[in-house]
């Protein structure tokens, strides 16, 4: 959701469906494709420093510092949640359930409705 709200703060066309499959675009970001890679190399763990010297080619050592937070940070936040069993907030439900549809968010374990 926060990606979503933010994209919109700055008019900029974000296309959020990107992050499901393994056939990244830009999404609407700059460098997003690389960024997206990087994502996903420290997800699975698989050749983390060869993107990251990628990240540090490209951006720099502030954006790839930034991109690990990033990363760190989102991967802090689910992890709380899934392991507290915390709930969508009332109020982000409804505006949320466009995007859980289309990225399929719902049919994950962690987020059964029908569990919480």
């Amino acid at each position: 959701m926060l990606l979503g709200l933010s994209g919109s703060q700055s008019n900029a066309e974000i296309e959020l469906a990107n992050v499901t499959g393994s056939d990244h675009g830009d999404g609407g970001v700059a460098k997003g494709q690389l960024l997206a890679s990087f994502a996903e190399a420290v997800h699975d763990g698989a050749d983390v420093a060869a993107v990251r010297e990628e990240v540090l080619a490209e951006l720099g050592p502030e954006s790839m510092v930034d991109a690990a937070a990033i990363c760190a940070n989102f991967n802090m936040m689910v992890r709380i949640a899934d392991g507290t069993g915390t709930p969508l907030d009332a109020g982000t439900v409804p505006p949320s359930e466009e995007l859980r549809n289309e990225l399929g968010l719902d049919d994950l374990v962690s987020r059964r409705l029908d569990a919480r």
